[in-house]
């Protein structure tokens, strides 16, 4: 007989309402809660009906056996007191229940330290890292459990769960399978079980789980609507659309459950007419090259290497096995010319380009977001050698771990650019898949495996040089005074993005057209001042970019008080040390140039450039004012000494 956890920490994530007492048969984990984000069935709503609200880790209060769970003797802390593995187990319990599951963590440790058999802390601790997205830790946990208690289905649920959010599936269902084997009434563990097979677009096999979901809780609403959209997937849309009613009948405010069933009406009058998904397009061979883009001389030969000789000479390329296919991650700041470099670079081979917008792709019916990205791979592989080019990839490619339960068609589509990319039917020789995203950090780390977007090119801003191209190439349209120093309009624009140097060459040139044509005055030249006052105009959008990747890529420091004192906590970033191996380059990058010192030399070039002899002669100023209050009178001796 399974042994249960005794005094585990109430919440766990993710087993849905509140009161869970209607579910009837499973190893019942009544008083968790669900996590702020946990997945669902494929499209389930958060205003679904009583019982299981989708995936997660949970901890039933109810199945609690108090005279479980051996606790070593206590042992002699270094102040002569009482330590316990109790005692720590406890007041990470208490962390715990507070949210901070990094003290919960520590203490836990500690009991784990002091006994090894102590499988409630083991199970604690793997919830704590799981509500932290460790899932590597949280599954290393739940094995040391399922060592000293092989027989416990819930350690196997909660283990699969995490293997779930890893997107590894297969294990996921390894470990349902072995949940189910030891109590075949689990609710939970065939719910979940029937998600992770959509997930893997096996439809038959979900429908089969969220059968048995409905025998063992006839008035489970959501396994009707998870049921329903695996038959919408599978396009078998008479039944999809009993089981959407059903769900209805058993809540009647489920209201996605309404949004289907009124889509499944439309949908199945679509599918006889034959409407309902996009066609596609290509556009013509963009007119711009290369030459038309200022600067970035690495970044311009790095993507010729990738892109463009391979489809220049396909037969050379193939002789070294430079195949002209794949796929390439250009990511940066926003502003910087991703989008345009990647035009110009169609315009340098003769591949055929295909731009898709999420406006071509997403759909709000489901399915058809799927087949609106086979048509797209489908129609540039019958016209290759061909580029399609995916903007902020993020929305279209998102990280499905992180999706809210009613996103589950987006994980649907993210698994259909996967396969599309790399799957057993794949054919993409000669069809270079190129993805753009101001924010690499959100898109699915599956698609950054082989086969995939492989290739990495970071467009950052630009620098001196280029920055004192850029106005001289913007200022061809209208008429500069020959006295502009371009050099001195470099260096006051150090941190800002290539689209905002754009701007103020239009904001400056704004300066004499009003004078002109708002206040009658003589025609001018754009003079260098009206450049600077641009600038000051002008703030860099690059700042909230860095901020933000900060607060994803890098570490950082919070105080707290305890106690009355001051404590300093590192806090670890959203991105994982895996992946931030992976953008080491960007990691380094961001967390430099938020860096109080980097952040004040950039203002110090501003501002000298911005007013030259003056900032000079106040910063001499200030400087002999700092001295004169640290040594007064007595520098002068000083120095004459």
């Amino acid at each position: 007989m399974a042994k249960r956890l005794p005094g585990a920490a109430r919440e766990g994530p993710g087993s849905g309402s509140d009161d869970d007492s209607d579910i009837d048969g499973s190893a019942e984990e009544p008083g968790a809660q669900p996590p702020k984000a946990p997945p669902a069935a494929p499209g389930a709503g958060a205003g679904a009906g009583k019982g299981v609200k989708g995936l997660g880790n949970e901890f039933d209060e109810n199945d609690v056996d108090d005279t479980s769970g051996e606790m070593k003797a206590p042992a002699k802390g270094r102040g002569g007191e009482v330590l316990s593995a109790t005692a720590y187990y406890e007041k990470g319990n208490t962390y715990y229940e507070q949210g901070d599951y990094d003290r919960a963590i520590e203490n836990y440790n500690m009991s784990v330290i002091l006994n090894p058999q102590f499988l409630e802390a083991y199970f604690n601790r793997a919830l704590c890292y799981y509500n932290k997205k460790n899932y590597d830790k949280a599954i290393e946990d739940y094995t040391h459990a399922v060592e000293i208690d092989a027989d416990n289905p819930l350690i196997y649920n909660n283990r699969g769960d995490a293997y779930y959010r890893k997107q590894d599936f297969e294990k996921a269902i390894a470990d349902y399978d072995k949940a189910i084997s030891l109590n075949p009434d689990y609710l939970k563990a065939h719910y979940n079980r029937g998600l992770a097979y959509a997930c893997l677009q096996d439809y038959e096999s979900a429908v089969q789980n969220f059968t048995r979901v409905t025998e063992i809780d006839p008035n489970f609403s959501e396994a009707y609507n998870a049921r329903g959209l695996a038959y919408e997937y599978m396009e078998n849309f008479e039944e999809a659309e009993k089981d959407y009613n059903k769900a209805l009948e058993l809540n009647p405010e489920f209201g996605e459950a309404k949004d289907h069933l009124a889509a499944i009406k439309k949908k199945k009058t679509e599918k006889e007419s034959g409407e309902g998904v996009s066609g596609v397009k290509f556009l013509e061979k963009p007119k711009t090259n290369f030459s038309d883009v200022v600067g970035m001389e690495k970044v311009k030969e790095q993507i010729k290497e990738y892109i463009v000789y391979p489809l220049q000479d396909p037969e050379l390329a193939r002789k070294y096995g430079k195949l002209g296919g794949g796929g390439v991650l250009m990511y940066g700041p926003p502003g910087c010319g991703k989008t345009f470099i990647m035009k110009s670079a169609a315009g340098e081979c003769s591949a055929n380009f295909l731009n898709v917008k999420l406006s071509d792709v997403l759909d709000m019916y489901v399915g058809n977001t799927e087949k609106n990205i086979r048509n797209l791979f489908e129609a540039a592989r019958k016209n290759s050698p061909a580029i399609m080019f995916i903007d902020e990839i993020d929305g279209l490619g998102g990280r499905r771990d992180q999706m809210k339960e009613s996103a589950q068609y987006m994980k649907m589509a993210v698994n259909q650019l996967l396969y599309e990319m790399d799957g057993i039917d794949a054919r993409n020789e000669n069809l270079l898949v190129v993805a753009a995203t101001n924010a690499p950090w959100d898109v699915d780390p599956a698609l950054r495996r082989a086969g995939r977007f492989t290739k990495l090119v970071y467009i950052g801003e630009p620098d001196y040089k280029n920055r004192l191209q850029m106005f001289r190439y913007h200022s061809r349209r209208f008429p500069t005074a020959k006295s502009m120093n371009w050099g001195r309009l470099a260096r006051a624009t150090m941190g800002y993005a290539a689209a905002d140097v754009k701007a103020i060459c239009d904001e400056a040139a704004s300066v004499p057209w009003l004078e002109a044509h708002r206040d009658k005055k003589p025609q001018r030249e754009v003079r260098m001042t009206d450049f600077l006052i641009a600038i000051k105009k002008t703030r860099s959008s690059l700042p909230a970019w860095y901020d933000s990747a900060k607060k994803e890529v890098g570490q950082q420091k919070e105080v707290e008080m305890v106690d009355g004192k001051k404590y300093e906590k590192i806090k670890e970033p959203k991105m994982s040390s895996g992946e931030r191996q992976y953008f080491r380059a960007l990691v380094e990058l961001v967390e430099n140039r938020n860096k109080w010192y980097n952040k004040t030399f950039l203002t110090a070039v501003k501002l000298e450039a911005l007013y030259e002899g003056w900032f000079l002669a106040a910063l001499l100023i200030i400087i002999g004012l700092v001295l004169w209050n640290t040594y007064g009178p007595s520098m002068f001796t000083l120095g004459a000494a």
